[in-house]
């Protein structure tokens, strides 16, 4: 057993964060214990995101920054793994002589013996492959009393959207064995886990690559069976996959929230065809769900300035986001990655009228945001409370069942005593754009 420290830096989605805590748990079967202090770590480790050439930007300063360590901290050995690495394999052992190892997307499973070969002397600093790995979540270190967390089903995805790179980065939609998903989901509840967030390149694709009609479906009552678990949570949900059994089971499940991620990436069909994107209406999906689960707040990703949108679609698209109101939005501007077919796409939308049309919907949603907070204000709900507010260090914060982590508002516990990790009861006594204020009442 090495007895030295570790550190762990997870860039981009919660996907990622999943792989990390794969990764986090063979570093500590190496013997590594995990410090959040970087500068006191032997070992850092920096799983990256390559999906957009700004979060590679975003990778390669933090690799350069984190290298200063070997120089100034305690660092003998900087790993570098993720999305990044798949995306440009070779190409970074040049370019980051820095950096001691580097893991594609593949092989983030196989870290331990990786370190063990670099140990034993092998001069190999890349292991990267086509994507192909399914984990099965065995070896994913679980954080005692944590009260959400983050359950990955798939892997890769099928679907081809003309901006995205994902199926080269993390390889064809393959997904998990339902066994699996069940005993790692026991295992987060015993470690005091309230809340799984079931995520996925897409998870309603879930066992369509093995014929299985309806498995999401199984896998939700199945986890409706288990003790403990008091809160399940759906994202990434592909519009077109939305069955009305899946929106049967979520309105009568007692367990998973009324809470549903649907990326539309637009709303006019002409755009949608040239994304790549399938035929189904938002608007109708959009209807079908707030008409079948009663109370359901919706989280949606928008793309403008995609090539060919004009005025007259990102006006659709304005008139859209205030009809629908969406609880939660997330706007992005077009991003031309190279190898995607958007990337190649004639009539390309300038980049500052894209950056404009972005805060124009970000400014309509915030207003919509405030509208719908406020209309809880008097409500009595339950809240996950989490911990100590950052900034304070003296008023708990938590979420309702409505507010996904890391991605939307929080609540502010202004008045009453809770405990972190537990579901209570709560009354909302002011809102804001995106978080709320409330006063605890007693257990739920």
């Amino acid at each position: 057993m090495v007895n030295k420290s570790a550190a762990l830096v997870s860039l981009g989605c919660p996907k990622n964060l999943v792989d990390s805590e794969s990764m986090v748990s063979q570093l500590i079967e190496l013997g590594y214990e995990m410090t959040p202090e970087v500068s006191e770590a032997a070992l850092i480790l920096v799983n990256t995101c390559g999906f957009l050439e700004s979060a590679v930007r975003e990778s390669i300063d933090t690799v350069l920054r984190l290298a200063g360590y070997k120089a100034s901290g305690s660092c003998e050995k900087l790993v570098v793994a993720g999305c990044m690495v798949q995306r440009y394999g070779k190409k970074l052992l040049g370019l980051l002589p820095e950096v001691d190892l580097f893991l594609g997307t593949s092989h983030c499973h196989a870290l331990k013996s990786f370190i063990r070969d670099h140990e034993a002397g092998s001069s190999e600093r890349l292991r990267i492959a086509f994507p192909d790995h399914v984990d099965n979540g065995a070896d994913r270190h679980l954080v005692e009393g944590c009260s959400s967390a983050y359950m990955k089903i798939a892997e890769g995805c099928g679907n081809r959207c003309a901006f995205c790179l994902i199926p080269r980065l993390r390889g064809p939609f393959r997904s998990r064995r339902a066994a699996d998903i069940l005993r790692e989901a026991r295992r987060l509840v015993a470690c005091g886990a309230k809340e799984l967030n079931i995520v996925a390149q897409d998870t309603t694709a879930f066992g369509s690559d093995r014929g299985e009609e309806h498995a999401l479906v199984s896998l939700l009552e199945s986890l409706e069976e288990i003790e403990k678990l008091e809160w399940v949570r759906l994202l990434y949900a592909y519009p077109d996959r939305i069955t009305p059994e899946l929106i049967r089971t979520m309105s009568q499940s007692r367990k998973v929230v009324p809470y549903l991620d649907i990326p539309l990436q637009h709303c006019v069909p002409r755009i949608l065809a040239n994304m790549g994107r399938s035929g189904t209406d938002p608007e109708r999906i959009v209807d079908a769900i707030r008409s079948g689960i009663p109370g359901v707040a919706l989280r949606t990703s928008l793309i403008v300035g995609f090539p060919g949108e004009s005025e007259a679609d990102f006006q659709a698209l304005t008139a859209f986001v205030e009809r629908t109101g969406f609880e939660h939005l997330g706007v992005f501007a077009f991003s031309p990655e190279p190898g995607t077919r958007a990337a190649r796409m004639p009539d390309r939308v300038p980049a500052d009228v894209a950056q404009e049309r972005r805060k124009v919907l970000l400014e309509l949603q915030r207003g919509i945001s405030r509208r719908r907070l406020e209309s809880l204000v008097g409500r009595v709900l339950p809240v996950l409370v989490e911990g100590f507010h950052p900034e304070t260090d003296l008023l708990l914060t938590g979420r309702l069942a409505v507010q996904a982590p890391e991605v939307d508002g929080t609540v502010l516990i202004t008045d009453g005593i809770g405990t972190p990790g537990e579901i209570m009861r709560c009354r909302v006594t002011a809102a804001h754009d995106y978080d709320v204020e409330a006063e605890l009442l007693s257990a739920s």
